[in-house]
């Protein structure tokens, strides 16, 4: 079953660089925006105060008598709706100008103040806007206000604001393109180097992680890793050569010493002799059948083998293995029931290698089983996963030896009262391998006993 991860668009390297690009561009055009409007802010409002201050200083040298005829003339200078003015009795009453009603909070200190909701002007339809104003008092008691619309600095603020939100659409918009562009070569490039490492992960060793012309960092980690798996493939096959050139010159002289105990097995002897030599031969035997288990192994974990994988269906298997074991099961009077809940779809794969793989778990199974036992061979397709099981309610598998089984010549402490030399689920194993496929071992039930799967995906 394949390893891989699911990989979700917004954890790929590009997309957290430009995430990020994005962020920062976000808070530096925010803080690039708060430093001009203050910076604007704070000159209109000097411009609005200095204003407010020289038309204080022009009407206090008018005299009283006067104050009434220059404010009049001054309005045909002033800018319609940002210059204002308003006259009052000592009393607050409206005098005269466009500002009607005098505010109490506008402090009687000779100083521009700001106010946030401005002045009540003459015209009644506009709302109140924000203004400066200047409270100035007169030597015959009047009260005299100038303002200066303070609503020009909120404009410029909304200019700065559409003009960020402007400058955010044309870098992220094309940002967001070109991460959804940029993200899918890389992207593929990184799952053929997944896909390539699963396929040396599952045992091709000759498989080599693919190159670009570019020449990038990728590259340069997978020209690195592919040395590593040259150099390690010549390990492997020094060291399988050892191996294999050992079993074979091994396996020669056992066949002579196997063959020269049998010769001394035609000639008369004494009983003590004759109990002798029989174990001489039940030992090499044993030997024998170890060095071929172990070559056996060894040829399974020939990945070239894969090249005549071809569909099987997995009923037939099922079937042949059942019909081949029930005889032997019946004769240890237990139960092999074969279970086929619905129809499974066809396997790729060598028919024959999992064929001795169902044999040999089945083979397991009955050794182990006590009489009267109960086996089941099951198979079953769920979730684009076919499932072979086989299920006994024999001793079961203890939870420490499940991860070592399937290492050769290994058997746990339970098995050593029964024959065998611990290469059935090697071999197995082996087969499992090589289909990629997974092996799993676990618990039957309750009431003990031991089930062995084969996943394979669909």
């Amino acid at each position: 079953m394949s390893s891989r991860p699911a990989l979700e668009p917004w954890r790929s390297s590009s997309s957290r660089l430009i995430g990020f690009y994005a962020l920062f561009f976000v808070a530096w055009g925010a803080l690039f925006t708060g430093v001009l409007y203050w910076q604007i802010s704070h000159y209109l409002g000097s411009v609005a105060e200095r204003t407010l201050m020289q038309r204080a200083h022009y009407y206090a040298k008018v005299d009283d008598a006067n104050l009434m005829t220059e404010l009049a003339a001054s309005e045909a200078y002033s800018t319609p709706n940002i210059d204002a003015y308003g006259l009052f009795d000592a009393q607050g009453r409206h005098l005269a100008g466009d500002l009607l009603k005098l505010r109490a909070s506008l402090a009687d200190d000779g100083q521009v103040h700001y106010l946030e909701k401005g002045l009540s002007v003459a015209q009644a339809s506009e709302e109140p806007r924000s203004s400066y104003a200047l409270l100035v008092h007169r030597d015959d008691g009047r009260m005299l206000v100038l303002a200066r619309d303070g609503g020009s600095v909120s404009a410029v603020g909304g200019i700065i604001q559409q003009a960020l939100a402007w400058g955010l659409s044309l870098t992220l918009i094309p940002g967001l393109i070109g991460w959804r562009l940029l993200r899918r070569r890389p992207l593929k490039r990184v799952q053929g180097l997944q896909r390539s490492t699963e396929s040396v992960v599952s045992g091709n060793l000759a498989d080599r992680l693919p190159l670009s012309p570019r020449h990038d960092e990728l590259d340069m980690l997978a020209s690195a890793v592919n040395t590593m798996l040259d150099h390690i493939e010549q390990l492997m096959l020094e060291v399988k050569g050892v191996c294999d050139g050992i079993a074979h010159d091994l396996r020669t002289p056992l066949t002579r010493l196997r063959a020269r105990l049998h010769q001394l097995d035609q000639m008369p002897l004494v009983p003590d002799q004759r109990a002798t030599l029989d174990q001489a031969l039940a030992e090499s035997e044993s030997i024998m059948v170890r060095f071929q288990g172990l070559l056996r192994v060894a040829e399974l974990e020939d990945t070239r083998r894969r090249s005549a994988f071809e569909p099987c269906s997995p009923v037939d298997l099922l079937q042949q293995a059942h019909e081949f074991y029930e005889p032997l099961a019946l004769e240890r009077q237990q139960t092999l029931t074969l279970d086929l809940p619905g129809p499974l779809p066809a396997l790729m794969g060598d028919a024959a290698l999992l064929f001795e793989a169902l044999v040999n778990l089945l083979d397991n199974a009955i050794k182990f089983t006590p009489p009267g036992g109960a086996v089941v061979l099951r198979g079953r397709a769920d979730a684009g996963q076919l499932t072979l099981e086989v299920i006994d309610n024999g001793p079961g598998i203890a939870p420490a030896d499940r991860s070592q089984v399937s290492r050769r010549l290994y058997r746990g402490a339970s098995t050593d009262a029964q024959p065998g030399h611990g290469l059935g689920l090697s071999l197995v194993a082996a087969i499992v391998r090589l289909h990629g496929y997974t092996l799993h071992i676990d618990s039957a039930g309750e009431h003990g006993g031991a089930r062995v799967s084969i996943h394979c995906p669909c």
